[in-house]
């Protein structure tokens, strides 16, 4: 009887992204587009779809699934959590003092609803820890995540990142939202089930 070998050979170098990371992106994704159509949004902030070029809204939900598939099968992530704002994160992580900061616990766990997009946001940066915990070249491709950002989020604890994502409402965005082509352009090859198109987006950015 034979076997089929599925150990790595010796030598190979294992990919940056693996599958488990890329499955839990493309959800992550999936569920951003459906946060992008939901409409509802904070009352201090605007709803993720109004910072995009007009009438996207429209033409992501009229997406089929195949579509929604081929959009958000990219390996980084189709919304912004600012980590290229080096001094916000170094603020808001508190890098260097004690694991609870003195904060009782009822201000860590508080209690209440929360919206749509801080639900999402608050999954999004357990999601961006767990990356750059476990490999941080990783979290460089699917967040952009400077090094400075990186240690700081590595060593903040868990319901800080909740707490943070309370305390700036704004922090959750679309990635690249000024670009003028990039989300039409991205919209548009998915809706056709355009690969190359698809692909061609992502040398762009």
């Amino acid at each position: 009887m034979s076997h089929e070998c599925t150990d790595p050979l010796p030598g190979a170098i294992a990919p940056v992204l693996s599958a488990a990371v890329l499955a839990h992106l493309q959800q992550l994704n999936l569920d951003y587009l459906d946060l992008l159509v939901a409409g509802g949004s904070p009352p201090d902030c605007p709803a993720q779809i109004q910072q995009l070029p007009a009438r996207l809204g429209k033409a992501i939900a009229a997406l089929p699934a195949s579509g929604r598939r081929l959009l958000t099968s990219l390996p980084y992530t189709l919304y912004s959590l600012g980590f290229e704002d080096a001094g916000f994160w170094r603020s808001a992580c508190h890098a260097g003092r004690p694991t609870t900061d003195g904060v009782p616990i009822e201000q860590r766990y508080p209690v209440g609803t929360a919206s749509l997009q801080r639900s999402f946001c608050e999954v999004a940066l357990m999601h961006a820890w767990h990356v750059a915990v476990s490999n941080r070249l990783a979290a460089r491709v699917i967040y952009a995540m400077p090094d400075a950002v990186l240690a700081g989020i590595v060593a903040t604890p868990l319901w800080r990142l909740r707490w943070i994502a309370a305390a700036h409402p704004t922090l959750l965005s679309p990635r690249w939202p000024t670009n003028p082509a990039f989300w039409p352009d991205l919209v548009r090859f998915a809706s056709s089930g355009d690969e190359i198109g698809r692909a061609s987006c992502r040398e762009r950015v």
